[in-house]
C-alpha cells in the first residue's frame, strides 16, 4: 500500500459520493490532495496512522421508523477505507455472490429489480430473511479471523486493525465504506452455504433454493417447494448464529401471487408490474407536489432523488398525468445551476 495505491484509492473516493460531498474538506485540513496522499502513505509505511474518533449522529429513517446510529468519518480515514478495499478487492471479486448486490458498482437496486421481475413467473414460495442489528453484530474479531486467513500483506492487515480500533462502539460502523464491505464479505459465506444446500430424491441432488437476492442483510429466498424452503431457511440461521453469532428476526414463508408479492429494496413486484412501495411512493409524490407549489432548491434536490425510484417502476401513466417529467427537468437545471454557482465561488489553486 505505496503512494501510488494510495493515489488510486483517493481517486475512487473522490468519484463516490462521499468525495463529491467532502472534496472541500481536503483543501481546508491537508491544504492539498497530494499532501493528504503523502500522509497516508508515510503513516502506512511507518506504522503511525492516527484517525480522529468518528462523529456520531441518530438518524430517524422516516420509512420504517428505525433510528440509527451513523457515524461520519474523518476524510482521512474515509480515504484509507478505499484504500484497504482496493487493496482487498480481487477477494472481494472471488468471494461476493453474484446476486449480493449491495455496494457493487454497476449492481445496486436495478439489479434486484430486474431479477425479481424475471422470477416472480415462476410462481413458487419465497421468504424474506432480516439479520437482526447486522452491522453492529458484527464482531471485530470475526472480521479480523476472515482477514487473517486470506490475507497475507502485513499492510492491509496493520490499516484494518488501525480502522476497527476506531470502532469504539463495537461491531461495524454504519456509514463507512470499509464496514459496508466486510458486511458484504461476510455474509458472502452464508451465500455459499445456501448454494450449497441439497437434498437427495430419488437418487438426483436436488437444490432446496432455487434463487437467493442478497441487499446487504436483507435475504430473499425463492423456491418451488415450500418444505424445502423451510429447511434451508432453518439451516442457514443456524449458520448465521453459530459461524458468526449473528440473528435472524421472525420469518415466514410466502406463496409467490399477485396477494403477496415479492417486496425488497422499496419495490413490489406482481407478474407484469413492479411498483413502489406504499411509504416510498406518498414521500415521493408528496415531493413533486410541493416542489409544484413553491420551485426552491431543497425541493428540486427532493424531486431529483425521487425521479430515480418513480422512472425505475410501472409509473409511466403518473409521470404523464400529473407532468412529473416536465416537473423533473425543471428541477434538474434548478440543481444544476446552484452545482455550478458553488463552484464559482470556491478559491482557485494558485499555480506554483
Amino acid at each position: 500500500m505505496d503512494r501510488e495505491h494510495v493515489a488510486k484509492a483517493y481517486d475512487l473516493w473522490l468519484k463516490a459520493a462521499a468525495g463529491h460531498k467532502n472534496e472541500w474538506r481536503v483543501k481546508k485540513e491537508f491544504g492539498s490532495a497530494d499532501a493528504l496522499i503523502d500522509e497516508i502513505a508515510r503513516e502506512i509505511e511507518e506504522r503511525s496512522l492516527t484517525l480522529r474518533p468518528i462523529r456520531r449522529y441518530r438518524h430517524h429513517e422516516p420509512t420504517n421508523g428505525k433510528d440509527r446510529i451513523i457515524g461520519v468519518e474523518s476524510v482521512k480515514q474515509q480515504v484509507l477505507d478505499y484504500a484497504i478495499v482496493l487493496a482487498m478487492q480481487p477477494l472481494l471479486d472471488s468471494k461476493l455472490g453474484f446476486y449480493q448486490v449491495a455496494g457493487v458498482a454497476g449492481k445496486g437496486q436495478g439489479a434486484f429489480r430486474r431479477a425479481m421481475r424475471k422470477w416472480v413467473h415462476e410462481g413458487g414460495y419465497h421468504v424474506k430473511l432480516d439479520v437482526r442489528q447486522c452491522y453492529p453484530s458484527i464482531s471485530h474479531k470475526v472480521v479480523r479471523r476472515i482477514v487473517r486467513k486470506y490475507v497475507r500483506s502485513t499492510d492491509v492487515l496493520y490499516c484494518v486493525d488501525a480502522v476497527l480500533d476506531t470502532y469504539d462502539m463495537g461491531g461495524l460502523e454504519i456509514g463507512s465504506y470499509f464496514s459496508l464491505q466486510m458486511a458484504n464479505l461476510v455474509l458472502s459465506f452464508a451465500y455459499h452455504h445456501i448454494e450449497g444446500l441439497h437434498k437427495v430424491r430419488r437418487g438426483k441432488s436436488v437444490a432446496l433454493v432455487s434463487h437467493q437476492l442478497w441487499h446487504m442483510d436483507d435475504v430473499l429466498l425463492i423456491a418451488p417447494d415450500k418444505r424445502n424452503l423451510k429447511m434451508a431457511v432453518r439451516s442457514v440461521v443456524h449458520y448465521l448464529h453459530d459461524e458468526f453469532g449473528l440473528t435472524v428476526k421472525p420469518w415466514k414463508v410466502a406463496k409467490t401471487s399477485n396477494a403477496e408479492p415479492l417486496d425488497m429494496g422499496g419495490f413490489v413486484v406482481r407478474e407484469g408490474r413492479c411498483t413502489l412501495r406504499a411509504p416510498i411512493f406518498l414521500r415521493g409524490t408528496r415531493a413533486f407536489n410541493r416542489f409544484e407549489r413553491h420551485r426552491t432548491l431543497r425541493r428540486a434536490q427532493r424531486v431529483c432523488s425521487y425521479w430515480g425510484w418513480l422512472v425505475n417502476t410501472d409509473s409511466d401513466n403518473l409521470i404523464i398525468s400529473r407532468r412529473y417529467n416536465r416537473l423533473f427537468r425543471h428541477a434538474r437545471r434548478i440543481v444544476s445551476r446552484a452545482g455550478k454557482a458553488e463552484q464559482w465561488k470556491q478559491p482557485k489553486a494558485q499555480p506554483s
